[in-house]
């Protein structure tokens, strides 16, 4: 078990830094810089566009090379594991109750005025009558009939920043908090290109109607010892450091944001950093302690995109306040059999001005999990790689980092990407785990009470989304794509033992066409796919969103082709 504890002394008497006695070389916990920046409405704008601009193709940081050269020992894991060989789940068609496409390429076009950004990050949030959809340009609300309140708006101009100084927004995630009725989004900006910084951005709104008004925040992540930050390996004013993947999750106390440090240049990894708000405090409009956590070792290696939980049922976490992360371990980019369990504990105190706060963890053994590939797509017409001359491009399975995870019951849940064989051919499906976490006494204790697959024959189930009711119902939204079948929006009901049948809700019409992965555009032929979808819990009802490909899209004009499906799942279903 890992420990590291933020104390009120240290923080009085430094109030930036912990003394290495307290953190015990296992972590480093120091004050935030947040900085309001003012307030937002909404919908409040338009805009328009006569010609269509991509954005450049830049390399993504290398989360699978990141982890494999900060290996700080021999590896633990276990040289006999296989490729796991999961039940095939059958597949049918649903039609929930709602089902409508979200946000598109034709949205982000125009809400950016002709620029084009991929692939679309999908956030979700829902609440109070309303959902909240936001993309890595573009964000929007319907009402829960599925209707569109909202023109899709640029996140650019929701958080009042200038494109051509903050060139890049991206991973965008968005939270509603039932017992407040408050709206939160978040997103991470690269660098600004004036002061050379980067940071993480925040919305919060003054109001329940997330049409209304948002008080907006900002949380640097440069660390270069500047303006406040702690002074990381590889970061400086030269070569600044940013938040990249960041994660959003609460629970009745707090909001916590999780990211992965990487050095602008991409020769340092950092592993995950940690961010916890009080919640009450960004609720009020206040100037809320930010405890910012780092350097956090498991295992051989750096802890990376530690999931922080959200959850329908806030009550369940305990007087004191705990919020629960699970975290993967596949340090090697191969095949693992082990999951981490999180919890910061204490979380009733991040409303006072010196937090304490305590972050421990604990390794499970679980099902094997492992490096995902590239999704080989169903032939079919793609314009603009036949402009180009080039292949039809396969479909980017991403890795096998945790995704959302969501507690609910007591029980903690989340999945991941994971390789996978029929029998016959090795696709990409899903790994999920249920995990019973306790807190007592300031001590973690955590059992895996389930887990399973989702895989289907001769294609692939990709970036799961779990949602969680209250009473511990559960739901994965994801991808269907392969040889067989279209990029397809879908989802299936999971429980700790096994999965349900995969349900197709919108079948995709078209191969996903897409500048990312064509060398033109810097591409190597793997085109950039969701990098996750979503689930959230709306009463007794899961809401999901997942990527798609509608194929009414012309990709030679917007030189891609995704939509997004937004739909609602009753119990029932």
């Amino acid at each position: 078990m890992r420990l590291l504890k933020l104390c009120c002394a240290a923080l009085l008497a430094l109030a930036s830094v912990l003394p290495t006695a307290s953190a015990q070389s296992l972590g480093k916990a120091t004050l935030a810089r947040i900085t309001f920046k003012g307030t937002s409405i909404l919908g409040a704008s338009s805009a328009s566009y006569n010609t269509i601009t991509i954005q450049n193709n830049a390399p993504q940081p290398d989360l699978v090379g990141a982890r494999k050269n900060s290996v700080r020992s021999s590896t633990t894991t276990p040289t006999t594991l296989s490729v796991p060989m999961p039940r095939l789940d059958a597949i049918s068609t649903a039609s929930p109750s709602v089902n409508f496409t979200g946000l598109t390429t034709v949205d982000t076009a125009i809400a950016n005025e002709g620029s084009v950004v991929t692939p679309p990050d999908q956030g979700l949030c829902s609440g109070h009558g309303y959902v909240m959809e936001a993309i890595n340009s573009s964000l929007a609300v319907y009402k829960s009939s599925g209707a569109r309140l909202t023109t899709p708006e640029s996140v650019y101009t929701f958080f009042n920043l200038d494109p051509v100084a903050n060139p890049i927004l991206s991973d965008p995630r968005c939270y509603y908090d039932a017992p407040t009725q408050r709206w939160f989004a978040s997103m991470i900006n690269v660098l600004n290109f004036n002061t050379g910084r980067s940071n993480l951005v925040l919305a919060v709104s003054q109001t329940s109607d997330p049409t209304g008004a948002y008080n907006l925040y900002s949380i640097d992540t440069t660390d270069d010892g500047l303006n406040g930050t702690p002074a990381d390996t590889g970061c400086s004013s030269s070569d600044p450091c940013f938040g990249d993947q960041p994660t959003l999750g609460a629970d009745a106390n707090g909001i916590y944001i999780t990211t992965n440090e990487f050095d602008l240049a991409g020769f340092y990894f950092n592993g995950a950093q940690v961010y916890a708000i009080s919640k009450s405090g960004l609720e009020s409009g206040s100037m809320p302690t930010v405890v910012h956590i780092g350097n956090l070792p498991l295992a051989e290696g750096p802890a990376y995109s530690i999931q922080p939980a959200s959850s329908p049922d806030l009550s369940s976490e305990g007087d004191s306040g705990v919020e629960y992360f699970l975290s993967a371990l596949d340090f090697n980019g191969t095949l693992d059999n082990r999951i981490a369990v999180w919890a910061l504990s204490n979380t009733g105190s991040l409303s006072e001005a010196t937090p304490s706060v305590t972050l421990t963890n604990q390794i499970l053994t679980s099902e094997v999990y492992g490096q995902p590939y590239p999704v080989t797509q169903k032939p079919g017409p793609y314009p603009l790689g036949q402009s180009l001359g080039e292949p039809e491009e396969s479909i980017d399975s991403g890795d096998d980092r945790m995704q959302n995870a969501v507690y609910a019951s007591g029980r903690l849940w989340a999945g991941l990407n994971t390789i996978v064989s029929d029998g016959s051919n090795i696709n990409t499906g899903i790994a999920y785990f249920v995990v019973n976490p306790s807190m007592k006494g300031g001590q973690l204790s955590a059992t895996l009470q389930g887990q399973g697959y989702i895989a289907v024959a001769g294609n692939s189930a990709i970036y799961p989304g779990i949602g969680v009711t209250a009473d511990g119902s559960a739901a994965a939204a994801f991808t269907v794509a392969g040889p067989g079948m279209y990029a397809s929006a879908a989802y299936a009901h999971i429980n700790p033992s096994h999965a349900g049948s995969v349900q197709i809700v919108a079948p995709g019409q078209a191969p996903q066409d897409d500048f990312s992965g064509y060398p033109e555009f810097h591409g190597s032929g793997v085109a950039r796919w969701g990098d996750y979808s979503w689930g959230v819990a709306d009463g007794s009802s899961l809401w999901f969103a997942t990527e798609f490909i509608p194929g009414n899209i012309d990709s030679t004009n917007y030189y891609t082709d995704f939509g997004t499906q937004v739909f609602k799942v009753n119990l029932d279903q």
